[in-house]
This record gives C-alpha cells, sequence and structure tokens, in this order.
C-alpha cells in the first residue's frame, strides 16, 4: 500500500505540474505488457517537459497482475535504488542534433555515428518496454574547428552492446576529417539474464532466481550422494552428471573468464558543396574473427552524396567491400542479433561474418514528407559478389549473388483523417539476396503503430511488432508481440 501510495502521488505532481507549465505535454496508457514470460496490466504517465534547450521525458509506469504489482520497477533496496530511478527518466535531452552541444540520455530511437559506416540508426529501445535500456547520444562542436561524438547504447551493463566516439576536424572551413572507434566489449551479454547472474536465460535453470543457476549443483548440495567426498562445484564434469542422470547446465562448460569482443575503426572524409550538399569518402575496418578464425575485413565508401531537394533528403553511395565484413554493422536491430543460442551453443553476429565475400554495389536512402500527407524514409542497399550458400558443396560455399538490405517506414499525416491519431508501418530486412522475396533472419523486423480517437483527449493505439529468431531445427521462428495502450492526453 505504502509503494501504491508514493506512486500516485508522483502521477498526482507529475499531472499537476503539466497544467501550469506552459509547452508540457503528458500522456498516459493502459495495456498490457509481457514480463519474465507472465502477463502484467500496465498503467503509465509519460510527461514531456521542456525547460529552454532542456528536455525531460519521464515514464511512470506500474505493472501488476492477480498476484500483485511487479517489484522489480519499484526496489529500492540495497544497490537497486539507482537503477529503478534511472528507469522512470525515459530521456534527458539538450539541444538538436545540429547545435554546437546536444546529448540525450536514455531512450535511443536513433543514433549514427559520423557517415554511418560503422553505426547506423541504432536503436536501443527495440526490446521497450520489456528491455529498458540507459544509453547517451552526445555531440559536441569545440572552436568551431574540432568535433566529438559518443553513442553508449546501455549504461546499465558492464559491457554495453555500442560503445562508440569519433573524433573530427576540420583544416579548411568546407573540409572535414574524422576518426571512429567502435567496440562491442562482450557479445555473449547481448543474451537476456534476468536474474543477472551472469548465466543467460537460455542455460539457466533458475532465470528468475539469482542464487541459482544449475539444477544438478542444487540436487547434488542437498543429498551429497552421487559422488564419492565433497566436489567443488567447478570440478564437476559433464560425465559425472551424466552418469548420475542429472540436469546439467551447459553454460558451465563454455563459460569462462575471457569474454567475446569485437572492435572496429573508421576514417571518413566529408566536402561540403555548399549548405544542403555534401561529397564524402569513408573506410571501415572491422576487428576480431569469424567462426573459422579468420581476421574480419573492411568497407571503403570512394564516393558519397547526401543533399536536401527541396522537400526530399537524399545519399547516395558506391560500396566495397572486403571479405568478412557488412556495412553498419551496428544497425537497428543490434541488440537483437548481437548474440543468441543455437543447438546449444552461442552464435554472435560476428561469427557469422563468414557469409560474407568480395562484394560491391550501391546504396540510396532517401526521405521525405509528401504534400504534407505522407511520410516516407526509404533504404534500399545492392550488391553483388561472393555470398554464403549452405547447399554449395559438402559443407557450404561462398557462391556468386546478391547481398541486399531493404529498410521501410511509413507514417499519415492524421491531422487531416479523422479519428485516427497514429498511423505508421515499418519494415527492414537485410543482407539478403531479395528482400522483396520475403526470407526471413535475425535482422528481419516489422509492424506497425495504430491510434483511433475513442473520446476527446483519449486514443486507443494498437502496437505490433515481429522479429525472428534462429530455432534449434536451423530455421528462424517468428516472435510477435501486441501491446495495446489507451493513451490520455491532458
Amino acid at each position: 500500500m505504502k509503494l501504491i501510495k508514493i506512486i500516485i502521488l508522483i502521477i498526482t505532481g507529475t499531472w499537476i505540474f503539466a497544467q501550469e507549465k506552459e509547452g508540457v505535454s503528458t500522456s498516459a496508457s493502459i495495456g498490457t505488457v509481457t514480463l519474465d514470460g507472465k502477463i502484467y496490466n500496465q498503467v503509465a504517465i509519460r510527461p514531456e517537459i521542456p525547460i529552454g534547450k532542456l528536455g525531460l521525458g519521464l515514464d511512470l509506469y506500474v505493472y501488476f497482475n492477480d498476484e500483485g504489482i511487479y517489484p522489480g520497477n519499484w526496489d529500492f533496496s540495497g544497490g537497486n535504488a539507482f537503477s529503478t530511478l534511472v528507469d522512470k527518466i525515459y530521456y534527458l535531452r539538450w539541444g538538436k542534433p545540429g547545435d554546437n552541444l546536444y546529448f540525450k540520455v536514455g531512450a535511443l530511437p536513433s543514433a549514427t555515428l559520423g557517415q554511418g559506416i560503422l553505426v547506423n540508426n541504432y536503436s536501443n529501445i527495440m526490446e521497450y518496454p520489456q528491455v529498458r535500456r540507459v544509453g547517451l547520444d552526445f555531440k559536441m562542436k569545440l572552436m568551431k574547428q574540432f568535433g566529438i561524438e559518443l553513442i553508449h547504447s546501455n549504461f546499465k551493463k558492464t559491457a554495453p552492446g555500442v560503445l562508440a566516439t569519433r573524433f573530427s576536424y576540420d583544416p579548411f572551413p568546407r573540409l572535414s576529417l574524422g576518426l571512429s572507434y567502435v567496440t562491442d566489449l562482450d557479445q555473449n551479454q547481448g543474451l537476456s539474464d534476468r536474474d543477472g547472474d551472469g548465466y543467460p536465460d537460455y542455460f539457466d535453470h533458475f532465470p528468475n532466481d539469482g542464487d541459482k543457476y544449475n539444477e544438478a549443483w542444487e540436487i547434488y548440495l542437498e543429498n551429497k550422494v552421487f559422488w564419492d567426498g565433497i566436489v567443488p562445484e567447478y570440478e564437476i564434469v559433464d560425465s559425472s552428471l551424466v552418469a548420475a542422470g542429472l540436469n546439467y547446465n551447459s553454460y558451465n562448460s563454455q563459460a569462462s573468464d575471457d569474454s567475446d569482443p569485437i572492435s572496429a575503426l573508421s576514417l571518413d572524409l566529408v566536402f561540403r558543396l555548399s549548405k544542403k550538399t555534401n561529397l564524402y569518402s569513408q573506410f571501415g575496418k572491422l576487428i576480431g574473427a569469424t567462426r573459422n578464425e579468420t581476421d574480419l575485413g573492411y568497407g571503403i565508401v570512394p564516393i558519397g552524396l547526401s543533399s536536401k531537394f527541396g522537400p526530399i533528403n537524399f545519399r547516395g553511395e558506391y560500396r566495397w567491400q572486403k571479405e568478412n565484413f557488412l556495412f553498419s554493422y551496428w544497425d537497428q536491430a543490434y541488440d537483437l542479433n548481437r548474440a543468441i543460442v543455437q543447438d546449444g551453443v552461442i552464435v554472435t553476429k560476428e561469427s557469422q561474418l563468414y557469409r560474407y565475400g568480395k562484394l560491391q554495389g550501391v546504396f540510396l536512402n532517401m526521405n521525405s514528407s509528401i504534400m504534407d500527407l505522407i511520410s516516407l524514409d526509404i533504404s534500399y542497399q545492392t550488391m553483388s559478389g561472393k555470398v554464403w550458400d549452405n547447399d554449395s558443396g559438402d559443407s557450404g560455399g561462398l557462391i556468386d549473388d546478391a547481398n541486399q538490405t531493404l529498410m521501410g517506414k511509413i507514417s499519415l499525416n492524421t491531422r487531416k483523417i479523422a479519428k485516427v491519431d497514429v498511423a505508421e508501418a515499418f519494415y527492414q530486412q537485410s543482407n539478403v539476396t531479395n528482400p522483396f522475396k520475403f526470407e526471413p533472419n535475425e535482422t528481419s523486423i516489422s509492424g506497425y503503430n495504430l491510434g483511433f480517437e475513442v473520446s476527446a483527449g483519449m486514443t486507443l493505439v494498437y502496437k505490433s511488432r515481429t522479429t525472428y529468431v534462429l530455432a534449434d531445427d536451423g530455421k528462424y521462428e517468428s516472435v510477435s508481440s501486441m501491446q495495446i495502450e489507451t493513451q490520455i492526453k491532458f
């Protein structure tokens, strides 16, 4: 009851402040979410408060079901207080991306480093609200000649998926040089670990208990009858456990103190033809090893063009890459395919780079508002060369084929559509032979958001998203989620 009173007090205070502060917008939502495999009802209030260049977005929420309130989101005990408070800040922003100083802390819908050869359109909210990440997108210009950019995907993890920095220098008014470094300190931390005990949920026999992870070990501790004498935990071997008929946590045998990092370096050069048009070139090199223990490759954009033609923003690049490389390696879906498990073995995105040989082609991007009715954002990459084919030879091999990517988002201007407040759909299909012929992989994302006005100030919103995971049979299975919210605007 004390917790409920505190929550009501916070929400009431925020609502009163929203009425008194000009420019503050506040919405509330009622819906359902799935947490730890259980369905919870959700009640949330989300005020957005502008104070000059400062913007603050809060996300005050309560999850509950017939068993009571979900405790994890309001746990102020021990070392959980800081994490609990941070979770309530959806974002903290200063300025805009084109300003001399801009930063955003919290939710990052889209973050790009430099010209995007390594980090392009990265998002840390692909699993929101089930997974709440707190990231940073920072850009600062110093003395008109020097610039620095930082991207941190999640301060709540010791090894974030994206930790990136870029330094730029303008030797001449129209010319800019940039040097970037990106790293994922441990790809294995991309696996879900709800109880934070260091054992991913896929392997953990007790995924909601941070003190237990191995059923075999728990039985041994309880009975101590399967072996002669007391066997220290890390001396337990598979053969002994199998002989005893115990359910063994296989992660023990592949876990080690060694992390599995991947890093990258890039150089870029930008020449400003005008205020609206840039020519640029960039080079990127991944640092690590594939599944076959071969060195990672590099990619080059010898010529690229970005420009604004009236209502159309356009970007075009000619791309060439060496074996074991992917352009925009850290993309929108990175948190979904950073690490997955197949047949009980951890498979990282890095380990699958052997599938890409020498390739060359073009990348095109266009975003525009058409007659103030429709907003489009479309990206398309088509490259030809060597790609992996599982049916080639005894164990597969590289063959001549295409590697293509299609990403798109369409939104309607609902101000001109009665009773519709939100109408948008999105689609991504990356690194396939033909994105127009749907072949799901771990980068595939599709979904829509639809909001209908049910009364003055109240909107019913449907949020649908479909992603894909690799099953033990080697095929991709769809993972669909539907979230229904009633949003109330004050």
